[in-house]
C-alpha cells in the first residue's frame, strides 16, 4: 500500500464543529489542554520534548501537576458560562506518567460542565489492572500514538525499549473492556517502512482493536523547534494542500495548561514563550479575557501572526487546524479590537 492510499484511513471529524466565526467572541473556551505531565519515558525524534538538552537550555519545568492545582482548575471551569466541550488531559509529556491521573479524569467527570474527557497517550503504561481502572474512571476517549510496527523502530525513533508484542496485548485487553471508552490509534508515515509492508501490519495489528486509525505526516508544528524528516511545507498533517493562515483560530475557542499551572494561548508554546498568566494565581477566566491574551488575538487580527517571534515560526495553524478566519478579518476588528 502507498502512502497516498493509507491516507484514505484517516480518522474522520470526532465530533461535530460550530463555525468558529459565527459564535464569537466567547465568554469561556470550548476546549482546553491541561497537562499531567511536561516530562515523557519516550525521546520521539519529532517532539521537542524528546530532546532533553533542548528542555535543559529552555529552563521549562519537568513536573508533574499537583492534584490540588488540578482540582482548582476543574473548580474554575465550574463558573463558565458555556459547556466545556472537551477537556484534553496531555499536552507536552507523556500524561498516563502522573500517579494522580486517574483522579484528574473522574474528577472531571464529576463536573457537569465538562462534556468530554480525552487524552493523547503513548500508551506504555496500558496493563489489564490500569486499563480497568482507566475504563472504570469515565474517560471517553483515547489516542494512542504509536511509533512504529517493530520494537526496532521504537528503539530508533522513540529511543526507548518496548516489548511490541506484550504492548499491543495490552491495547487489545483494553479494547475487550472499553465500554464507551473510544480508542483511536494513530502513526506518521515516516515511521513506517512502505516497502516492507509496514502499513499493511500497523492496519492490521490495531485496526480490530480500535474505534479508529489513521496515519499522519509527520510536521514541523514547533515553533523554534526543527524536525527531521518533516513533510514539504506545501503539505498537511494528511498530505493535502496547506492552507496558509496569518490569524491564528486558537486564540478564539482554546487555552492550554502547562503542569506548573502556567498558562499558554495553544498546545504548541513548548518553550512558554506565550504565557499569559497561571491559574495557580489567577482565575480561568480573568486569563481568559485578561490584558495579555486580548494583545495577542488584537496583534493576529491587526498584524497578523508573523508580528510575533513565536507565532510567526509555527506550522501548526497551517498545517494541523480546523478553522480558518482570515477571511473574517474585518468582523473580528469589530469584535477585539
Amino acid at each position: 500500500m502507498s502512502a497516498e492510499a493509507a491516507n484514505v484511513f484517516m480518522l474522520p471529524q470526532a465530533y461535530a464543529r460550530e463555525t468558529l466565526a459565527d459564535i464569537l467572541p466567547l465568554a469561556n473556551p470550548l476546549s482546553l489542554q491541561v497537562d499531567p505531565a511536561s516530562l515523557c519515558n519516550f525521546k520521539c525524534a519529532f517532539c521537542p520534548t524528546g530532546d532533553p538538552r533542548l528542555i535543559k537550555q529552555s529552563g521549562r519545568s519537568q513536573t508533574f501537576m499537583g492534584l490540588d492545582l488540578y482540582s482548582k482548575i476543574i473548580a474554575d471551569i465550574s463558573g463558565f458560562e458555556r459547556n466545556l466541550k472537551v477537556l484534553r488531559l496531555y499536552k507536552d509529556g507523556e500524561p498516563l506518567l502522573n500517579p494522580h491521573f486517574l483522579d484528574m479524569v473522574r474528577l472531571a467527570k464529576a463536573e457537569p460542565r465538562i462534556e468530554r474527557v480525552e487524552t493523547t497517550s503513548n500508551g506504555s503504561k496500558l496493563e489489564p489492572a490500569f486499563n480497568e481502572q482507566l475504563v472504570a474512571a469515565g474517560l471517553d476517549r483515547i489516542v494512542l500514538s504509536i511509533e512504529g510496527v517493530t520494537a526496532e523502530r521504537y528503539l530508533s525513533f522513540a529511543r526507548v525499549r518496548l516489548d511490541f508484542d506484550r504492548f499491543v496485548e495490552n491495547v487489545r485487553h483494553l479494547h475487550s473492556i472499553r465500554g464507551d471508552l473510544k480508542i483511536h490509534v494513530k502513526t506518521v508515515a515516516q515511521n513506517l517502512h512502505y516497502a516492507a509492508g509496514e502499513d499493511q501490519k500497523f492496519f492490521d495489528t490495531f485496526g480490530p482493536i480500535s474505534d479508529g486509525i489513521y496515519i499522519e505526516n509527520t510536521v514541523a508544528s514547533w515553533p523554534q523547534f526543527d524536525v527531521d524528516g518533516a513533510a514539504p511545507e506545501e503539505t498537511d498533517l494528511y498530505g493535502r494542500e496547506t492552507v496558509r493562515k496569518t490569524i491564528c483560530p486558537y486564540l478564539f475557542y482554546t487555552l492550554s495548561i502547562n503542569s506548573d499551572g502556567s498558562v499558554s494561548p495553544c498546545c504548541v508554546d513548548w518553550n512558554r514563550e506565550l504565557v499569559l498568566g497561571s491559574v495557580a494565581d489567577e482565575g480561568l477566566l480573568d486569563i481568559w479575557n485578561g490584558a495579555a491574551m486580548q494583545a495577542l488575538r488584537r496583534q493576529h487580527i491587526v498584524e497578523g501572526l508573523a508580528a510575533n517571534p513565536s507565532c510567526g515560526s509555527c506550522g501548526q495553524v497551517h498545517t494541523c487546524t480546523n478553522d480558518n478566519l482570515d477571511g473574517e478579518r474585518e468582523k473580528l476588528k469589530k469584535l477585539f479590537v
